[in-house]
């Protein structure tokens, strides 16, 4: 996955300038139909809310859900990317990480899309 243009800026104030930033409580989960760029903003699944995902502790460089993670989709498309997020509120919410899934999945308005718990890594290498 890659870091978000947000979150490096963010990680260089706070180990450069001392700048800290406020403690992120939830990270929510969002679907792609393509890559979705240093934002995160580029090919969402139309209409498809974001998903809380609950992490276990990371350890040095890795974290992995925690818990299942669901969507409900709310449009036809192929699923290929996930973007995660500091906020289920799309005009507020900060782009942290992003990249693709290991295997993309066409889906169908109304189609359940179920990572596992433990199918989502997030690396900082």
């Amino acid at each position: 996955m890659s870091i978000s243009n947000y979150l490096e800026a963010k990680l260089m104030a706070l180990v450069f300038n001392g700048t800290s930033f406020a403690n992120i409580a939830n990270i929510w989960g969002a679907l792609h139909t393509g890559t979705p760029g240093e934002t995160a903003t580029a090919s969402p699944l139309a209409s498809t809310p974001r998903s809380l995902i609950v992490f276990n502790t990371a350890n040095t460089s890795i974290a992995t859900n925690a818990t299942a993670v669901t969507w409900v989709v709310s449009a036809t498309g192929f699923v290929t990317d996930i973007s995660l997020w500091d906020s289920s509120a799309t005009a507020t919410a900060n782009a942290l990480w992003s990249g693709p899934l290991n295997t993309s999945k066409a889906v169908n308005a109304g189609d359940t899309v179920t990572l596992a718990s433990g199918a989502l890594t997030v690396t900082l290498t």
